[in-house]
């Protein structure tokens, strides 16, 4: 029996490191939006690593033919297929500091982005 549980635990911990892994690499999520009457299209890219419950990377946003921001991810982490992370974009109009968290689920994160002082609203992300 004492045999079975450590291999039992030793699966849990396996398929938990798996999971971790699964958000590695690159992830694109497209949305558009309306400003002053002109559609535009937000592309943000997503370069993840996770090394064990710590999730590391950075965010490039392109809205329009922009160029893109790139920022790096603070206090990143990941729990099974869950994560969270914050960014702090410097913007023309100050920082602007947006709090990230979702789950893994195949080849798409899903979840909700909320800027600091605003409303939530949901992301979807696509595996590169």
């Amino acid at each position: 029996m004492k045999t079975f549980i450590t291999l039992f635990v030793c699966v849990l911990m396996l398929a938990g490191v798996a999971l971790a892994a699964a958000i590695d690499g690159q992830w694109v999520s497209e949305r558009k939006m309306n400003r002053n009457g002109e559609e535009m299209t937000i592309t943000q890219t997503f370069d993840l690593k996770s090394d064990g419950a710590k999730l590391t990377g950075s965010i490039a946003m392109k809205m329009g033919d922009n160029e893109p921001r790139t920022s790096e991810i603070k206090d990143g982490k990941i729990d099974g297929n869950k994560f969270s992370f914050t960014v702090v974009m410097t913007t023309p109009n100050g920082e602007m500091k947006t709090a990230y968290e979702g789950t893994v689920e195949g080849d798409s994160l899903k979840g909700t982005a909320a800027r600091e002082g605003g409303q939530a609203r949901p992301f979807e992300a696509k595996k590169k």
